[in-house]
């Protein structure tokens, strides 16, 4: 169990992790143990400062883990990329989608269609992969494009300048990413104000340094954090924007939705709800409109990633393959839609029950459908951490989670590369114990939230943790962890 640590200067409850956490604790003997009774705060390292510096220096770290595969950029027969765990969606995609050749993501045209079939790419990405597609150009000196159009599209990365505009344009979309992943940092020193240096275990997560530059998810993770600040500050407009523009890059992220309007409910904010849900679907149209209005079918195409199959890594495929039960594409989809309704049924139930914050309340909603859900990438990852980071926040559970995906990871490379085939055919049974790891961290995610919910002393039921009454939290007061002089405008329940 967690417990705040000292006091600092300014605010007479900012909990220091190196007394709170174990594993910060026991890490901290490294440079002098934990922060002493009499320790002052230092007048420029802020926990912003140092969060964004660990970030930058985490993602820094992350963009050389992929550098190996700057040499197969955008190769997709270079299964080299697999085995040496270096791939990325980001880089394959520049002749794939058709970006190599200088074409919006979204064209209704005729014969580029016949050419390029539409990526299964969301808008919010496809919008960030285009923008680095104009960047990579203004930065390579870039040759006639109509000429590549003359050519196979598997010819088109032999061509003069292609492989060089690649590397280029992977390195711009990580950049972005970057840029992406210091604002979600910087977003979630300000969910607590008690507690910042929740912050540092996004910052320093082994999945941020890892997935990252795969694919552009982390914007999906970005737009939850700033729901998660916004809600924290009572701005529903502002927390309903981030999450519609979350749901242009992941429908896991629309799934905020449900947990922040039970929520808003519970403590009878009813108009807040309305403005919160509204904002997220306004947000979402808006951010929809440029690919719905050059192509509707490109548009439904660019979700086919989430409906297209039992996918690697999911439930799904573990029981195609293990278990023989492969059901038509439509009952899957729709045994996962009713299993998702149920675990949103259960969220709402829980919010009214067991008055759990938003954050927790997230937290089991995506887990429970990322479990469930036939689309099921290591990337996905980074959309579950802003809110596993707040709702947690004990290193050790969220370590253990961290450490089932990238085990999964792992094994995933291996069995893209061919590494895992058994040498007389049939399936590669071992990648199935990768399948059961990662289902088995996302259920240890779970029960770690909901052990920290149901914790009177840790648990998230409001908007910042500060008066933290084990005999009020969680009985009937809305806000019991606010510190609002004596709850003061905080009406009993």
């Amino acid at each position: 169990m967690n417990h705040p640590g000292p006091s600092s200067p300014g605010s007479s409850r900012v909990v220091a992790p190196s007394r709170d956490d174990l594993v910060v604790a026991s890490v901290s003997e490294v440079v002098g143990g934990p922060l002493g009774d009499h320790a002052g705060r230092h007048p420029w390292w802020t926990p912003l400062r140092v969060v964004l510096l660990l970030a930058a220096l985490a993602m820094s770290l992350g963009i050389v883990a992929k550098a190996p595969c700057l040499d197969t950029a955008g190769d997709t027969t270079a299964t080299s990329r697999y085995t040496d765990l270096c791939w990325s969606d980001t880089s394959t995609a520049y002749v794939a989608n058709g970006f190599a050749e200088g074409y919006w993501p979204f064209s209704d045209d005729g014969q580029l269609r016949a050419r390029y079939a539409p990526a299964w790419v969301t808008p919010l990405p496809a919008y960030v992969g285009f923008a680095a597609q104009r960047i990579t150009g203004l930065l390579t000196d870039t040759p006639d494009l109509d000429a590549r159009a003359l050519v196979p599209v598997n010819e088109v990365i032999q061509q003069p300048g292609v492989r060089h505009e690649t590397r280029v344009f992977t390195l711009v979309n990580a950049v972005l990413l970057a840029g992406v992943g210091l604002l979600a940092a910087g977003l979630l020193t300000g969910v607590r104000r008690t507690r910042p240096w929740d912050a540092a275990a996004f910052a320093l997560a082994p999945v941020l340094v890892l997935f990252f530059p795969i694919a552009w998810e982390l914007l999906a993770g970005a737009a939850v954090a700033g729901a998660l600040w916004a809600f924290a500050r009572r701005r529903s407009a502002v927390a309903g924007v981030a999450i519609g523009v979350g749901a242009a890059t992941s429908p896991y992220a629309a799934l905020l939705v449900v947990p922040a309007v039970a929520v808003l409910l519970r403590e009878r904010r009813t108009r807040e709800a309305g403005v919160l849900a509204a904002s997220a679907v306004g947000a979402w149209a808006v951010l929809m409109q440029p690919a719905l209005l050059s192509s509707r079918d490109a548009w439904l195409a660019s979700w086919k990633g989430y409906t297209h199959g039992a996918d690697i890594g999911s439930l799904w495929l573990l029981m195609s393959q293990a278990g023989g039960l492969d059901p038509s594409n439509r009952t899957r989809l729709t045994i996962t839609v009713v299993l998702v309704l149920a675990a949103c049924a259960v969220v709402v139930w829980l919010s009214g029950r067991e008055r759990w914050g938003f954050a927790s309340l997230s937290t089991v909603l995506v887990a429970l459908t990322l479990v469930v859900s036939p689309a099921s990438a290591p990337s996905y990852a980074l959309v579950l951490l802003p809110l596993a980071v707040v709702a947690v926040r004990q290193w050790s559970h969220l370590l253990v989670w961290q450490a089932c995906e990238i085990g999964h990871w792992v094994l995933l490379g291996f069995y893209l590369g061919g590494l895992l085939a058994p040498s007389g055919g049939g399936d590669a049974r071992a990648y199935w114990l990768a399948v059961v790891l990662r289902i088995a961290g996302l259920v240890w995610l779970v029960a770690a939230t909901v052990g920290a919910a149901r914790d009177p002393l840790v648990a998230d039921i409001g908007e910042d943790l500060g008066d933290v009454d084990p005999v009020e939290a969680g009985r009937g007061e809305p806000d019991a962890d606010v510190d609002g002089l004596p709850d003061v405008g905080h009406a009993r329940a």
